[in-house]
């Protein structure tokens, strides 16, 4: 229950100030065009929105790891540990999280730019089955190697 209390509360925040974490859209984006060109890849990014090989990429909000880094640290919080080790599993949680994310996205241009047909597959669902196992998996390790 408290898992879910998390959860709703953060939400709730997210959706209420969204407007206040729309940068996280332009970093996202930012950071992978960077990726993207250290592939080889020209790409032109404008805001949120990267243009690379016929392919036009719109980074939105849940695109950034923001949702599944609710989910996350609402499961850290709500495990039954001290604040030090649950701002531990926090503080290394989150860029891990991101860090997946920007791979997802490297791996969705490329699957955009050399197989079209099945991007609508792997973007809706393959990554985000893989995305939410990652997040189980980072919460595990923590779990493993913070707590106990």
């Amino acid at each position: 229950m408290l898992f879910i209390s998390f959860c709703t509360i953060f939400y709730l925040f997210y959706y209420h100030f969204m407007e206040y974490f729309a940068f996280l859209e332009n970093i996202t984006a930012s950071v992978l065009g960077f990726l993207l060109r250290i592939f080889g890849l020209e790409v032109t990014v404008t805001g949120n929105t990267l243009t690379l090989d016929g392919l036009s990429l719109r980074i939105i909000d849940e695109c950034t790891a923001m949702f599944g880094s609710i989910v996350y640290v609402s499961c850290v919080l709500a495990y039954p540990t001290d604040l030090k080790k649950k701002g531990i599993g926090i503080v290394f949680g989150i860029p891990c999280l991101y860090v997946i994310n920007i791979v997802r996205l490297v791996v969705l241009a490329f699957v955009g730019i050399s197989n079209p047909g099945i991007f609508e597959f792997v973007h809706t669902y393959l990554w985000q089955t893989i995305f939410i196992v990652f997040v189980i998996v980072v919460w595990l390790i923590w779990v493993d190697r913070v707590v106990k």
